[in-house]
């Protein structure tokens, strides 16, 4: 008997080692020499809830973009609070040839009660970053993607890099990404991830590019936030890198000034929903807008309702049959989606899109 306790107590610890820790994370790659790289995989890890899993992460392995594979050991760990550290893993890589590579990072156990990320523990962190081997470069170095925030309070972050060159970068807010199944799987986008501002409906989320400053205003949820960024790197009017980051925002009620929430603005549409038709009637609560029109291939959609719901989009043609149809997985503000219309012969359609209280159409033409 005394064997299966000591059993089910392996099992538990196990179990607690295994523990959610991973708070968000970015690969940087800096130039050595030639083709050679120095890779750095940066995580911010739960060092309260997932101490054990954190100690434990001595190594992850990256994707190189060339069907190689490479193990990064750790080689710091740094507490940048009471209960987060930043660990780093890193290790130099040579590409055989010059060409355009995606390094990539695929690692399970995200840090639970994540506010817009409802399936947090089951969902894959997914880091990656786009390198242009033929302008030698080192990606930007950004501060630490670990901040506070006041409930009401404008949120406003500098990403301007702390390692600067001669090269300019553009940053815009981001879905997350999620790898497709494989050992180095493609990039996709993760639909069940909810921008911070999304949770509320008010406010905005977004990029101000002038500043290249990380502006929400303003949070009303008291509660942890992931956000994703996209961080590009151009030179002479070519981009030489893109890297993909994420990083967690606690909003805390605490003292300060507050500020008057403005209307929702839609984070991935780059800015104002009413980029879609604005709603005035009270007894309508769908906007849509569908371009271009005509069309010779794809028709980009847009759909905005008033209240949070499972936005419905369908192409209709005349004879009402619905020919393509796709719906949110979970209750949104705005979509945005995009209809093949290439096999589709010339001639008029519909564009249909429908919460669980009212429906609009829009005539497209191919």
């Amino acid at each position: 008997m005394k064997s299966v306790y000591n059993i089910l107590l392996l099992i538990l610890l196990s179990a607690y080692a295994q523990a959610s820790h991973l708070r968000g994370g970015e690969i940087l790659a800096s130039h050595v020499s030639g083709q050679t790289y120095r890779i750095k995989v940066r995580l911010y890890l739960d060092t309260q809830s997932g101490k054990g899993a954190a100690d434990a992460l001595s190594s992850v392995t990256a994707c190189l973009g060339n069907g190689d594979t490479k193990t990064l050991p750790r080689t710091s760990i740094t507490a940048i609070s009471t209960h987060v550290a930043v660990g780093e893993y890193e290790a130099s890589y040579t590409y055989p040839t010059s060409g355009i590579y995606q390094i990539s990072v695929a690692l399970d156990s995200r840090t639970g009660n994540i506010l817009n990320l409802p399936n947090a523990l089951t969902t894959s962190q997914f880091l990656w970053t786009v390198i242009d081997t033929q302008a030698p470069n080192s990606t930007p170095v950004l501060p630490y993607l670990e901040f506070e925030a006041g409930v009401r309070q404008v949120f406003s972050i500098d990403l301007k890099p702390t390692v600067a060159d001669n090269d300019s970068i553009t940053v815009k807010v981001a879905r997350l990404s999620k790898p497709s199944p494989g050992t180095c799987g493609v990039r996709m986008v993760d639909h069940s991830y909810l921008f911070p501002n999304e949770i509320s409906a008010t406010g905005t989320f977004r990029v101000e590019p002038a500043q290249n400053k990380l502006v929400w205003t303003a949070p009303e949820v008291v509660g942890s936030y992931l956000f994703a960024i996209i961080v590009a790197e151009w030179r002479n009017g070519a981009r030489i890198s893109e890297s993909y980051r994420e990083g967690l925002v606690t909003v805390i009620d605490r003292p300060g000034e507050t500020v008057e929430v403005p209307p929702y603005e839609s984070s991935e549409n780059g800015g104002v929903i009413t980029s879609t038709p604005v709603v005035r009637s009270p007894e309508v609560s769908m906007a849509i807008q569908a371009y271009p029109v005509p069309t010779e291939d794809f028709l980009t959609v847009k759909a905005y309702s008033k209240q949070r719901a499972i936005i419905r989009l369908q192409l209709i043609d005349l004879n009402g049959r619905i020919l393509t149809e796709i719906a949110s997985k979970t209750p949104q503000i705005a979509v945005q989606e995009e209809f093949d219309m290439r096999r589709l012969v010339k001639g008029v359609y519909l564009i249909r899109a429908s919460n669980d209280k009212d429906a609009v159409t829009q005539k497209v033409v191919r």
